[in-house]
């Protein structure tokens, strides 16, 4: 029964994946993200314009059964379509999963929607979050640029979820309020839920606002800025300090990667959103385990 239901999620998060990506692939910098007018269109091969038919939108299976090429024009598609549809579908359903052993909370019951509804309320706004994340890694890695109706959406769901905790926050586990679990104790002046996501937005803001207004926005944008404050508000300090660090890990290792082979030149620019989307999901994800492994190495 647990093992259906993940998977009946899996595949529904697919078909959401496809969607994604007509959001990515149809988004004009100089239009609203929502335009339902582009987005209501049937979608077509970018190369030939040959409107596909039922059978070539079907999620994962319909790229990798034409091998990745378009059946009129044999033109090769863009892996984008997979691997978006592919982490929607993980999202759907390996972040609940997650979650609910983060917050103490059993697969079974949720499975049987035996819960109360702002628990699943709070595990939709996550999901939300996650997504709108991914969206915004695929975004700039073809735009370079972070469109502001998904930063502000971010700020929303970021409203809604601490909301949802604070209201809520006495029926959960203790020290679910962050990923860093305990260890927020140690690097937290407050031990108060608003006063951390407060701290989180303006550390988040302020770091990334310097480096743009230093770099006079060539090594950083204030589509980046909005991105750290939104996201600061959603993960809260001190959860999205490391989520900075790791970001620039990330970003660093890669830059660095490109450059040896040559893919990359030191003029050029990269989009930073993807490496602090990825920073995010491992702060999320593995943020207790790095900080504990961190500690372990000075026998703490």
């Amino acid at each position: 029964m647990i093992t259906a239901f993940f998977i009946a999620l899996f595949v529904f998060g697919l078909a959401i994946g496809s969607f994604l990506n007509v959001l990515v692939l149809r988004y004009n910098p100089e239009e609203n993200l929502w335009n339902t007018k582009k987005l209501s269109g049937r979608s077509r091969c970018p190369h030939c314009n040959h409107e596909l038919k039922a059978s070539e939108l079907v999620p994962l299976w319909s790229f990798f059964v034409q091998k990745g090429r378009c059946r009129e024009c044999n033109h090769k598609l863009s892996f984008q379509y997979p691997i978006v549809e592919f982490l929607s579908g993980a999202i759907f359903a390996g972040l609940p999963w997650f979650l609910n052993g983060f917050y103490n909370v059993s697969l079974q019951s949720f499975a049987n929607f035996n819960l109360e509804w702002w628990y699943y309320g709070l595990l939709l706004a996550w999901i939300a979050v996650f997504l709108a994340w991914l969206v915004i890694a695929a975004i700039d890695l073809r735009e370079y640029i972070i469109p502001n109706e998904l930063n502000f959406f971010l700020a929303f769901l970021g409203v809604l979820a601490g909301g949802l905790i604070i209201v809520y926050g006495d029926k959960l586990f203790p020290f679910r309020d962050s990923f860093l679990e305990q260890y927020r104790l140690i690097f937290s002046p407050f031990q108060n839920f608003i006063f951390n996501r407060l701290l989180g937005m303006a550390a988040g803001g302020l770091f990334f606002g310097f480096l743009a207004f230093a770099s006079r926005g060539r090594g950083m944008g204030m589509g980046d800025v909005k991105l750290a404050i939104a996201s600061g508000l959603i993960l809260g300090w001190p959860d999205i300090a490391l989520a900075i660090m790791l970001s620039f890990l990330f970003g660093g290792i890669m830059g660095g990667a490109l450059l040896i082979f040559g893919k990359k030149e030191m003029k050029d620019k990269l989009p930073f959103a993807p490496f602090f989307v990825l920073a995010a999901f491992t702060t999320v994800f593995f943020g207790r385990g790095i900080i504990g492994w961190y500690f372990s190495l000075f026998g703490i």
